[in-house]
């Protein structure tokens, strides 16, 4: 009966020790808790130990005369404030009356909560120094582009220590990515050589190989290398090792051939009609047999027969540089299912060396081309070596006169069973 006539009463008066515990925020068994009993210590004051004042609260405690102001300042001061102090919250204390020993606490604890916070230790920080070749390249890192490199290099500064990702990148190239530790308060060199993209090699490929054939004549020249007739010496070398020479004239054309070889009186003829052979009577032996294939090897690796090749859709041409890099021993590659053929290019942009690779290893040969003479508006190499990949030695002309662009007909490429030249002996 007695609790419900407090309730009744509570909004008329709020007695002093419950307008406490609300100050508080703690059930009213914790002012009972605060009496202290005889014998023992006296309990902490929940009212100077809770937690921090609300706005809200402090206005309603700056209406509670019946709490002595000491009481009030000093509960402020314990538990401090748990709002900003700003313009519009000063004025709203004045407004309630609020006395200036008051404010002063309230200012001081204000300053004290909105304080920042005391600074952490700064951390070193690292650097990268970043190398891209060719020059220049866009650098990112950790996903995030820092610029172009100037020069080739870029120093990227101020950063955490830890794992960063960098990304290199260039159009026509194949972007690099790595994984590299920066360390605190030093320098860490990170170096990449980018490759380039086949689409820019097919690109350098036809630009070569547009000057090569700019080098030997343009297409004019290739037109009149279609047709030669030469005239000169053989050395070849047997599987035995031994060396013979020949003294020799070669009528060649794409689908026709005639070679006429001779050594002191002996003449032996073979002509070739597309891939097959006729040779002379007299051929026997070992030389019925090695000859024609010797012979057949200088037809299809003569330079005519190889600008023929390069020029077949089915291969397709790449190049790593625009143009001839001192460093590389082959500039110009043509590729054609599992053939091969790797040309170097002189300093006048001719065709020096040629190797032919086949993955059966048939075929596979080593082709060097030089002294070029030219011949109207084409050049045509004078001396040329070969060396299957299968024999310890190979096959080496060397031609004395050379005639293009013959009016030759079929008749001038059958056996004849007797030089057309003065071969001498």
């Amino acid at each position: 009966m007695r609790l419900k006539i407090l309730s009744f009463i509570w909004p008329a008066a709020l007695p002093t020790a419950l307008m406490m515990v609300a100050l508080a925020g703690i059930p009213q068994a914790g002012i009972a808790a605060t009496d202290p009993k005889p014998g023992h210590g006296k309990k902490a004051d929940p009212f100077l130990t809770g937690d921090p004042f609300t706005l809200d609260q402090v206005l309603l405690l700056l209406k509670q005369d019946a709490i002595p102001m000491r009481r009030r300042k000093e509960a402020i001061e314990n538990r401090g404030i748990a709002f900003p102090l700003s313009s519009d919250t000063l004025a709203k204390l004045e407004s309630s009356g609020a006395p200036d020993e008051i404010l002063d606490v309230i200012k001081s604890k204000g300053k004290a909560a909105n304080a920042p916070p005391a600074a952490s230790k700064a951390v070193a920080k690292g650097t990268l120094n970043l190398t891209c070749a060719p020059a220049e390249c866009q650098v990112s890192l950790n996903g995030t582009s820092i610029g172009p490199t100037s020069g080739g290099t870029l120093e990227a500064t101020g950063l955490t220590p830890g794992k960063w990702t960098v990304d290199f990148s260039r159009e026509g190239f194949v972007g690099n990515q790595s994984s590299v530790t920066v360390e605190a308060a030093k320098s860490t060199a990170v170096a990449v050589t980018l490759d380039t993209d086949r689409a820019a090699r097919e690109g350098f490929g036809t630009h070569l190989y547009q000057k090569m054939i700019k080098a030997i004549g343009g297409e004019e020249g290739l037109k009149a290398l279609g047709s030669v007739q030469a005239v000169g010496s053989t050395t070849l070398w047997g599987r035995d090792g031994k060396s013979v020479r020949w003294t020799l004239l070669m009528r060649n054309r794409a689908d026709r051939g005639l070679f006429q070889a001779k050594s002191g009186r002996l003449l032996h003829e073979v002509t070739f009609s597309g891939s097959e052979f006729k040779a002379s009577k007299n051929l026997k032996g070992d030389e019925a047999l090695e000859l024609p294939t010797d012979f057949g090897l200088i037809r299809d690796y003569q330079l005519p027969a190889l600008m023929a090749r390069l020029q077949n859709p089915g291969y397709k041409l790449v190049a790593e540089h625009p143009d001839p890099a001192a460093s590389d021993e082959f500039v110009l590659f043509a590729e054609a299912g599992t053939e091969k053929i790797s040309v170097a290019l002189d300093s006048n942009l001719r065709p020096e060396r040629v190797k032919i690779t086949t993955t059966a290893g048939l075929g596979s040969a080593l082709i060097t081309y030089s002294d070029y003479v030219q011949n109207g508006t084409a050049f045509y190499p004078k001396t040329m070596q070969i060396k299957p990949d299968n024999q310890q030695q190979g096959i080496e002309v060397r031609f004395d006169t050379v005639e293009l662009n013959q009016n030759l007909t079929d008749p001038d490429y059958k056996l004849r069973g007797k030089p057309f030249v003065d071969l001498g002996n």
